[in-house]
């Protein structure tokens, strides 16, 4: 029973406190507006709060600290740049390695992996293929796919990485959106031919094919590329071009102009002679200037 009493007592204590908090609360506004301002500020203002706050400086030290601590952040930032500047040289290294054979055999083996899901595609909605069948290659073809893209072209192509990813991965979107579209009765008849009912499907393969060539035509194309000279001579000048997806040029060594007196072992920029529809990919015709000698 006395427990039971002094749990009671102390419930009404805790309540008793609470309530002189509530009853505080509306004179709160009250005390705030009756303190003298102005006392204050002149006590913040006098000659002799500013000694002791000068005093207190001059005793840690102020200054030293925040120069020291700028000095720090300073060196950390120049750290940070140079890490940065290793990272990018590491990445050049890398991308060096690769030989002009690796890098055109991983860019054959990148289109055969995205037209060979385009065609597994059509495949299966023509009923060549099961669905089961459809996924299991599908994921295998994706997954060497991605390993190719992001493993290898990332590093072998590293400043236009973006236009081969875009191009590339636009042809595994566009397998899906036929398999979509199969799905969908009134687009698949939207074109009626007797003796080939299923013909739109390969209307809209073509259409979305011409749709990835004009999108990454306008994005990322460009009427020029860079090459190494292994040759140099008064007026024209051998040169070694790796596989070039924005310029649509094929990795080989190429007689050029060259009016700039480019010597062996430059880096330099070429001018392309650009023609809409070329499989064997269009041709450098000049040296534009030496990038790099």
């Amino acid at each position: 029973m006395n427990i039971f009493t002094k749990i009671g007592e102390l419930v009404l204590r805790i309540f008793d406190i609470v309530g002189m908090l509530i009853l505080a609360i509306p004179k709160i506004p009250g005390r705030l507006k009756s303190i003298d301002t102005g006392n204050i500020k002149k006590r913040v203002d006098s000659d002799a709060f500013r000694d002791n706050i000068s005093k207190i400086k001059d005793d840690v030290n102020f200054d030293e600290k925040i120069s020291k601590i700028s000095k720090s952040v300073k060196k950390d930032e120049n750290d940070n740049l140079s890490n940065s500047e290793e990272i990018n040289q590491y990445n050049v290294k890398r991308s060096t390695q690769f030989t002009p054979e690796e890098k055109e055999r991983t860019i054959l083996y990148l289109q055969i992996m995205s037209g060979a899901f385009l065609v597994i595609s059509i495949l299966y909605i023509f009923t060549y293929l099961s669905f089961t069948f459809y996924c299991i290659l599908g994921i295998l073809i994706i997954a060497y796919f991605l390993y190719l893209l992001f493993g290898k072209v990332k590093v072998m192509y590293s400043e236009d990485f973006n236009a081969y990813r875009d191009f590339f991965l636009m042809y595994i979107l566009a397998g899906l959106i036929l398999v979509l579209i199969s799905y969908n009765e009134s687009i698949v008849n939207a074109f009626s031919f007797s003796f080939l009912p299923s013909a739109s499907i390969l209307i809209f393969a073509l259409i979305l094919v011409a749709a990835i060539f004009l999108i990454f035509r306008i994005r990322y194309h460009r009427n020029y590329t860079y090459g190494t000279v292994i040759e140099a001579g008064e007026k024209t000048a051998y040169v070694k071009v790796d596989y070039d997806i924005r310029s649509n040029v094929k990795p080989d060594i190429y007689l050029v102009e060259n009016n700039v007196a480019a010597v062996t072992e430059n880096l330099v920029k070429l001018k392309v002679d650009e023609k809409l529809f070329n499989a064997g990919g269009n041709k450098p015709v000049y040296i534009i200037k030496a990038v790099e000698k």
